[in-house]
């Protein structure tokens, strides 16, 4: 699993995904509690914007423009 590949995953929906919901398109399938661990932290790097819902047990999140552009350098730069 690679950053490219995670942000790969929300640019091609390009709207709100859970995380178990991104977790099953990996392969091979990693640690659930280390998936969304590291999904915060792309959110801290405002890599990804948390869904808005004050719903207790919804956890969504979709690209931002900032993880777009970084998407694009890890393509361009080969370091998938």
């Amino acid at each position: 699993m690679t950053k490219s590949q995670i942000l790969a995953i929300f640019s091609r929906s390009g709207k709100f995904l859970r995380p178990d919901d991104v977790c099953s398109l990996l392969r091979p399938i990693p640690d659930r509690r280390s998936f969304y661990s590291y999904l915060g932290r792309l959110q801290r790097q405002g890599l990804l914007e948390r869904h808005p819902t004050p719903r207790r047990g919804y956890l969504a999140y979709r690209l931002t423009t900032r993880g777009q552009a970084r998407l694009e350098y890890l393509r361009r730069s080969g370091k998938s």
